[in-house]
């Protein structure tokens, strides 16, 4: 870290017991019994609220209030296996109900929806996103006998899915797109919708955005671990001709990541936009997807963490890791995105949990033990911060003042801060 960034925060115990009471009292708010489309336990991003109260509206809450009142794939898969660290029996085993949700709705084409309320699936078209093999792989090493027996009568359901995205998402090179930029849930991502300059919320050529289109690193790097995952399910459970064709799938998707993705001006990972046939040579935090996922080769990954993740230039800010570069000239903190369309959410730099506990992961793993207690105290800090002066945490943080931005009531994957409490403990 440069000198700029060498005070290491300090947060107290004192401080550290708040925030893991806030989760205890408040994670089980956002669980709600089984309902309509929901056959088992499910779970909103936001705590303390109706879920389902805006089944019937025109407009949803989350573009209104910022309350999310359905179960949202990834965010769903993250709370689930974050949960246990509360200690909550309540909360024991919600990622096998999670998963056996959106199973559930499957087509017979592995479709499966990534917004569900009790009597209406929201976002139609939209592919639940590639994590539950790696939820139910959680759970599974938790479980007790019959649980793992019950796991296993997934794995038909699991491939599937899977074999949907081999199939509808698949393009040039084995590497996988997205539907558009709303499925991929990172709704204003610049790296996928390309722009050149920034008009505010809107943008005349808003319908020639490639963002169906663009070979995506994180979608890519998702399905590889979630390959993987489920590899590990067959081998367990002696589908030895399943278990080697996905271990095939995901050596050579990992491969095509490290070819074709691989950006060695940016050090890190970019995506491909197969139009032009040129990188989208932008830096977000996708792009470190391969690294977050624990699939990139040494070299890289050390490039990666050293010259964009621990870059107060690039990444590391007061509060914690930003969502895009502050390099970026597209770069900004604002409540919502800019640029194309009014998007509820805003990933083009403010703090979101999510890719600060993933980045800590993989930190604490390699060796960079200071660093990720450094980035685990500043994202605390800032949690501890908008508890203070809101009684509240929002789903993101202005990443140099830590003001909280947009969706108050937030927990989904915020939960994840028990993990960057045991870094800091």
């Amino acid at each position: 870290m440069t000198e700029k960034f060498s005070t290491t925060e300090k947060v107290s115990k004192q401080e550290l017991a708040k925030l893991k009471t806030f989760f205890i009292d408040y994670a089980p708010t956002c669980v709600h019994k089984a309902e309509g489309l929901l056959k088992y336990r499910y779970t909103t991003p936001t705590y303390a609220v109706k879920a389902g109260g805006d089944d019937q509206a025109a407009v949803p809450e989350r573009s209104l209030t910022g309350h999310y009142l359905q179960m949202y794939d990834w965010d769903a898969c993250f709370f689930a296996q974050a949960a246990q660290l509360t200690g909550l029996d309540a909360l024991s085993g919600l990622g096998i109900d999670v998963v056996a949700n959106f199973l559930s709705l499957k087509e017979a084409n592995g479709q499966i929806p990534r917004t569900i309320s009790p009597q209406r699936i929201w976002d139609q078209g939209d592919q639940c996103k590639p994590f539950l093999a790696q939820t139910l792989w959680g759970e599974f090493l938790r479980a007790g006998e019959s649980a793992r027996e019950q796991i296993g009568h997934y794995l038909d359901d699991l491939d599937c899915y899977l074999k949907f995205f081999q199939r509808e998402r698949k393009k040039q090179f084995g590497l996988y797109h997205w539907r558009n930029v709303l499925e991929s849930g990172v709704d204003d991502n610049l790296a996928l919708i390309a722009p050149r300059e920034a008009a505010k919320d809107e943008d005349e050529s808003v319908g020639k955005f490639p963002d169906g289109a663009i070979l995506a690193t994180d979608l890519s790097s998702y399905l590889a671990r979630e390959f993987l995952c489920f590899a590990d399910f067959c081998a367990h459970f002696k589908r030895p001709q399943l278990e080697a064709e996905y271990r095939a799938e995901a050596k050579a998707l990992i491969a095509s990541i490290e070819e074709k993705l691989w950006n060695d001006k940016l050090a890190m990972y970019c995506n491909y936009n197969p139009l032009d046939k040129n990188a989208v040579e932008l830096r977000s935090w996708t792009g470190m997807a391969p690294v977050l996922m624990d699939l990139a080769s040494e070299e890289h990954r050390e490039r990666v963490i050293k010259d964009n993740i621990l870059n107060p230039d690039h990444f590391l800010r007061a509060h914690g890791l930003a969502s895009h570069a502050v390099s970026e000239p597209l770069a900004n903190q604002q409540r919502r995105g800019l640029y194309g369309r009014a998007i509820v959410s805003n990933w083009q730099g403010p703090v979101w949990v999510l890719p600060n506990a993933m980045a800590v992961r993989i930190l604490n793993k390699y060796g960079y033990k200071e660093e990720a207690r450094e980035i685990s105290a500043r994202v605390v800090k800032t949690l501890l911060g908008s508890l203070s002066s809101n009684n509240t945490l929002f789903e993101n943080y202005d990443a140099d003042t830590g003001k909280g931005l947009w969706a108050p009531q937030f927990m989904s994957w915020n939960i994840l801060a028990l993990e960057l409490v045991q870094t800091l403990e």
